[in-house]
């Protein structure tokens, strides 16, 4: 009877750390890819704060943080970087995984994972999109040496003459 009563305890305690399934099928990280076109551009990921959370060349995966603190998703700004090119910043921010979340922890976590190990571990949450591809844009006011670079409308991209004209209408 001892040792059957010590089965059923060692059985429990066993299990409590499997008790979020989203926890158990994904982790708090996870691994984002990021490319450029120029390939090996700096990039800089910054958290919802400003603050620096890692950075390398591209092309590169990194592991990022799903989740900021209890119930909340994460938030990435990431900064783009290349010579002779414009910066250009692109946002990543966490979304509900549901599948995982609601319906893993109604099998088998239950209010444990539901309400304390996924939302403390952040493995409810999915960061998007899944891959960050940038095409950065070429510099057209400058060279290189500072100098001035006059080019025809049909060489500037679509995005860099909208925002151009956005400047040029403002009050």
């Amino acid at each position: 009877m001892k040792h059957r009563a010590l089965a059923v305890i060692a059985l429990a305690f066993g299990l409590v750390p499997m008790l979020g399934c989203a926890t158990i099928m994904k982790s708090g990280d996870q691994n984002m890819a990021f490319r450029s076109d120029p390939s090996g551009a700096k990039i800089s990921v910054y958290d919802s704060r400003g603050s620096l959370v890692t950075d390398g060349k591209t092309p590169v995966t990194l592991p990022l943080k799903k989740g900021d603190g209890y119930f909340q998703a994460a938030t990435y700004k990431v900064v783009f970087e290349a010579p002779g090119y414009a910066k250009k910043e692109i946002w990543l921010s966490g979304s509900l995984e549901a599948g995982w979340y609601i319906a893993g922890n109604f099998v088998v976590g239950g209010l444990i994972g539901w309400l304390i190990v996924d939302p403390i571990t952040g493995a409810m949450w999915n960061l998007g999109p899944d891959a960050v591809n940038a095409n950065l844009d070429p510099l057209v006011s400058s060279t290189k040496d500072g100098a001035l670079h006059v080019v025809l409308i049909g060489e500037v991209s679509p995005d860099l003459l909208a925002a151009a004209s956005l400047v040029a209408t403002a009050p």
